[in-house]
């Protein structure tokens, strides 16, 4: 596919150059700025103006973005200018503006015949040319004087009659001249009337198709000014989306682009683009189509063989690309229809580069989790690597690692899939892909239960040096990993930490952008478990109200959650059983089996906690064979703690685990020692309980650095129990009058909360 931000005309004749009052400002901004430093003679300059090195570096860089960009009213441009260029400069050509604007064709002839010298040696050649005729600005100057000397009289005037206009927006206390009949053409007289005077609202209607309107002064963009604009403004929305302009105001450049250019597909696809950033499915398959009607319409000018062949190539993209519109919808059966037309149009053609593409997007659409498909991504990352395609190479080794991630490889399999694919993407640097590689690193570490490596592989997508063309990468991997940490520094207890990440995602991902949901998900989620240890019921409610709107199946889940604390046992257990089945009849890749085990453990101690041991303890192994089978190591040490307190899965929990789950396994942990003394001796009984109440002091810590409240309270009863086995009675009252106080605040509201694990 070639690349994006590489247009080819196919033949195409460039535009007509035109002379506008901004490129004639530009023209005078040159012009001014060499007489100045004394590069051409003048008498009137009397103090040559040295100019530093990086005064020099500012102007010029300064000046290139101003030819490369769309024409701009004298306000913005004195914006531009203004703290850039040195005050002599800057006097000198606001003087020639005016001077322009009030004597009019005279001294705009002269001005065009004195820029001559910038870049051409006179005849007799005792003046030298100052700018290079091959340089940037030489060849705008050359342009801008051919523009010019093609303008018929008429032309010529309409031309001073802009100028006065775009000089006079800026300064509106200058009235225009009221009798401009002699110099109008006849259109132009018409419209006020024979002999009637024009008014400046007059000349806004009289210049409308010349892109001039009483709000200012519209852009008028060659073919390269264009090109340059379509290719800047793709690459920011691929790379940082923030640093793009609004959806709104790029969708009217493009329309100014296609006044100029009215034949320039790339504006089509650079508005296909947009739309997609809006979510906007009618208006991105409308610019999707006319974007390849042009690309077809433009072979009609080379031979026949040839515009057949660019024809059917276009064809087959338009198709291919219209799969990946659907795919993105959620219209999986267009999808696929368009990928099959796709592929038969690429075989009939043996376009190999095409068929690779389709059939990266084939492992997206195909079942995940299946034999059949591990075949396939393994004759994908064959063919590519035949065809030297390295980027659908690494992408498709980090589909196949991600594949034999939940169909029961080891990870250390997985990863070392993971581990070729970085190679790849040093090799050819593709930094694009490094950034996905961390990142999917990120999210298995998470799933296999190793939450430090997770938290580490998050922060190097974050401090991976992203500076690509002069632009950081701020993509939605960059959401993802600020995301994670926000979520892993809110299971220690760390919650302001965690807003600070939140606020720093909601600053480089704005509400209105296509990426904002992420942070917005887990700001919902880490409410709703604060409020929930918090017992402060009302405000978890509406976290799950919150949350239902960017993440269904969530919300549903931690609703249950919060049902079951409040003791509403039935509601919450119709709600698992619903979640229970919708996940047994879908089609269970990881991210929905890391899902199901989740709720199988929720079901699992609702069950137990209603007295139901027997359904619980399905559930429960449920879970650990699941999470067995695919590696998920915290998830077994979890739920194994949760179905009979074993050791050994300590280490891990109190490794990776969060505070909450931490403080639950100490408690169980000391739960079971102190049952196991009966048999002892007073002096080893004491000697347990002592410890018993130590251990208590750290897992009371832990619930409070979470606020889990009603967690605390449960503890400081047990506390108080074990005080008042040792004959303690002083340390025994004081926890209960803690009991005491935290049970107003936080009452019980059910027997199922009492001692829960």
């Amino acid at each position: 596919m070639s690349d994006l931000f590489t247009f080819n005309t196919y033949g195409r004749q460039p535009l007509k150059e035109q002379v506008t009052p901004h490129k004639l400002s530009l023209l005078v901004l040159i012009h001014k700025y060499q007489l100045l430093r004394g590069k051409i003679p003048d008498e009137d300059i009397e103090d040559v103006v040295y100019f530093t090195e990086k005064e020099q570096r500012d102007f010029m860089l300064t000046l290139l973005e101003l030819l490369q960009g769309s024409d701009i009213e004298l306000k913005e441009l004195r914006m531009k200018l203004q703290g850039i260029i040195k005050p002599a400069l800057f006097d000198a050509f606001f003087e020639k503006l005016k001077e322009i604007h009030d004597d009019g064709l005279p001294t705009v002839r002269e001005f065009f015949n004195s820029i001559i010298n910038l870049v051409f040696s006179d005849s007799n050649e005792t003046i030298e040319a100052v700018i290079s005729k091959n340089s940037v600005v030489g060849f705008f100057i050359r342009r801008m004087l051919l523009a010019y000397n093609k303008l018929s009289f008429s032309q010529v005037i309409r031309f001073l009659e802009k100028n006065k206009y775009y000089y006079e927006l800026y300064f509106p206390n200058i009235e225009p001249e009221t009798d401009l009949g002699k110099s109008l053409t006849d259109s132009v007289m018409s419209l006020s009337g024979a002999g009637a005077p024009l008014t400046k609202s007059c000349l806004a209607q009289t210049f409308e198709g010349l892109q001039i309107s009483d709000s200012g002064v519209g852009g008028f963009y060659s073919q390269k000014q264009a090109e340059y604009f379509i290719a800047q403004q793709a690459l920011l929305l691929h790379q940082n989306e923030n640093k793009a302009l609004s959806p709104s105001k790029l969708q009217e450049k493009i329309l100014d682009i296609l006044k100029s250019n009215k034949d320039l597909a790339e504006a089509h696809f650079l508005s296909y683009l947009n739309s997609l950033r809006v979510k906007e499915y009618c208006t991105a398959v409308h610019n999707l189509y006319h974007y390849y009607d042009r690309n077809s319409k433009l072979t009609g000018t080379e031979s026949t063989s040839t515009s057949k062949d660019k024809e059917e190539l276009t064809r087959r993209y338009a198709a291919l690309n219209l799969a990946a519109l659907h795919f993105r919808f959620g219209h999986h059966g267009e999808a696929m229809a368009s990928l099959i037309e796709a592929i038969h149009i690429a075989q009939e053609a043996n376009d190999n580069i095409c068929l690779q593409h389709a059939l990266s997007w084939l492992q997206r659409f195909g079942e995940q989790g299946v034999a059949a498909m591990s075949h396939l991504i393994e004759k994908s990352i064959a063919k590519s690597e035949d065809l030297a395609l390295p980027y659908l190479t690494s992408l498709g080794v980090q589909v196949l690692a991600r594949h034999n991630a939940f169909v029961f490889n080891k990870p250390a399999n997985v990863f070392q899939y993971l581990q070729y694919s970085d190679s790849l993407n040093c090799e050819n640097f593709l930094s694009g892909m490094v950034h996905i590689s961390y990142t999917q690193k990120a999210s298995l570490w998470h799933i296999f239960g190793k939450s430090e490596l997770s938290t580490m592989c998050s922060l190097l997508v974050l401090s991976l040096d992203n500076l690509e063309s002069g632009i950081s990468h701020n993509t939605e991997l960059s959401c993802i990993a600020l995301c994670n940490l926000a979520q892993k520094h809110a299971e220690r207890g760390q919650y302001q930490i965690a807003t600070d990440l939140l606020n720093h995602a909601k600053l480089r991902f704005p509400v209105n952008s296509q990426y904002s949901h992420h942070w917005m998900n887990y700001e919902q989620q880490i409410t709703f478990d604060k409020m929930l240890y918090n017992r402060k019921f009302n405000l978890a409610e509406q976290a799950v109200v919150n949350l239902r709107v960017v993440d269904e199946q969530e919300a549903k889940l931690r609703n249950a959650l919060l049902l079951c604390e409040r003791g509403e046992t039935t509601s919450a257990y119709k709600q698992l059983n619903d979640l229970l089945e919708a996940c047994n009849n879908q089609t269970i890749d990881g991210q929905d089996l890391h899902f199901q085990c989740r709720v199988l453990m929720a079901m699992s101690q609702l069950c137990m906690n209603t007295g139901n041991h027997t359904t619980g303890l399905n559930h429960i192994l449920d879970c650990i064979t699941k999470a067995k089978s695919h590696h998920m190591s915290y998830f077994v040490a979890i739920a194994s703690i949760q179905l009979a307190f074993i050791q050994k899965y300590m280490l891990t929990i109190l490794t990776h685990g969060s505070l909450y789950d931490q403080a639950r396994t100490l408690y169980c942990y000391c739960r079971c020692r102190v049952a196991n003394i009966n048999n002892k001796i007073e002096d080893q009984r004491n000697s347990v309980l002592l410890s018993g109440i130590s251990m208590m002091d750290t897992v009371i810590d832990l619930f409070k650095r979470v606020e889990a409240q009603q967690r605390v309270k449960d503890c400081i009863y047990y506390q108080a129990r074990l005080y008042n086995d040792i004959g303690n009675l002083a340390e025994r009252n004081k926890c209960a009058f803690q009991f005491k106080q935290l049970d107003q605040q936080y009452p019980t509201l059910s027997r199922m909360t009492i001692n829960a694990f």
